[in-house]
């Protein structure tokens, strides 16, 4: 069985974690780049090492039989291309969003990355917005392969909308400016007074909590807002179950950077969430308006709240778009069907080995 040698940002949950572990018919290495960015402890096992670690590369390819190197971020293929340019092994890099822009002030950014468009074998962003962004930078067209990120339909269930009472409207997502939080909690606070005892729940976790409380005094809501910084996988399950409404208010950032499609939103259309997010990057590859959710302009906050009126105003329509939103799901990224998406690009470049 091959071995691929994967490295990403972060020992994270959120961090691709079945594109590195569950490839069928290939082994792994977890690569962080060194121990400070152990998010998630429990993740740990022995096949996780640390980049700045590895003194030969040649010596520890050669020990470990890897056979290909994958990159799960564009900055990550620039820091493994002298790691190739050693060993000689192929390279591939997925283009998951901030790294398909010129966000977060690295200098030298995209000089490099036509370097890494040169010199890499493949590309695998995360969706056709991101495809384009990279072939427009220079990446070859031959070079790219779209890889859709999968959602694992046995554990992410679908229930029907339940015709009950509630109005509680859940997102999930890094507490960062591409989320739209504050969007979204602008919206929220415009319906607050037609929907006195709607809810709003954010799950996640970043540099703007704090600027996000804030925002909530601000705005006064009080106690039907919640931000959850921090809970187990198997409290995610409640939130969404106790959930009318997903919504995910992306955006761009002042600095450029993108999102790819949430996985956050994929998930919650398997689960029969509704679902209102927005014109962004590749999300309309995932929902379309008026058909399996809606959508609407990006950083509008009116918008975005006249979209919250009318599904709370139309629960109706709610199994219609919830049922098309599973069934666009189990077609297009069935998480089983996405891994083995992967592990045929593996084989096309490795010769079928």
């Amino acid at each position: 069985m091959p071995t691929t040698m994967h490295l990403n940002l972060r020992l994270d949950q959120t961090q691709y974690i079945p594109q590195i572990r569950e490839i069928p018919g290939y082994d792994y290495i977890h690569l962080i780049r060194q121990p400070k960015y152990i998010i998630d402890p429990w993740l740990l096992n022995e096949k996780v090492y640390y980049l700045n670690e590895i003194l030969s590369p040649h010596k520890y390819v050669k020990q470990n039989k890897v056979s290909l190197l994958h990159a799960h971020h564009g900055q990550l293929g620039l820091l493994l291309l002298p790691f190739k340019e050693e060993t000689k092994l192929p390279l591939v890099t997925s283009i998951r969003g901030v790294d398909a822009t010129l966000a977060e002030g690295r200098v030298g950014y995209y000089e490099n990355m036509k370097i890494l468009f040169e010199k890499g074998e493949c590309f695998y962003p995360v969706c056709q917005y991101l495809a384009d962004r990279i072939n427009n930078w220079g990446c070859p067209a031959e070079k790219i392969k779209v890889l859709y990120g999968g959602v694992d339909l046995n554990q992410f269930t679908y229930t029907p909308p339940q015709q009950r009472n509630t109005q509680n409207i859940l997102s999930m997502g890094r507490l960062v400016e591409k989320k739209g939080h504050h969007v979204l909690m602008q919206a929220f606070q415009k319906i607050k007074t037609k929907f006195p005892h709607a809810t709003l729940t954010i799950i996640g976790r970043g540099e703007l909590e704090e600027p996000l409380k804030l925002l909530a005094t601000q705005l006064n809501l009080g106690e039907s807002f919640r931000l959850l910084k921090h809970i187990p996988k198997d409290q995610v399950q409640q939130e969404m179950a106790k959930a009318d409404l997903f919504c995910a208010a992306s955006l761009e950032a002042a600095d450029g950077n993108v999102e790819g499609i949430p996985n956050t939103i994929k998930e919650a259309m398997a689960t029969g969430l509704p679902i209102i997010s927005t014109t962004h990057a590749g999300i309309p590859e995932l929902v379309t308006n008026n058909t399996d959710g809606i959508l609407v302009e990006e950083n509008n906050v009116n918008q975005l709240a006249e979209a919250l009126v009318f599904m709370l105003e139309n629960r109706n329509l709610w199994e219609q778009y919830t049922s098309a939103a599973r069934q666009k799901v189990e077609r297009n990224f069935n998480q089983i069907n996405q891994l083995q998406q992967q592990a045929k690009f593996y084989d096309e470049l490795l010769g079928g080995k």
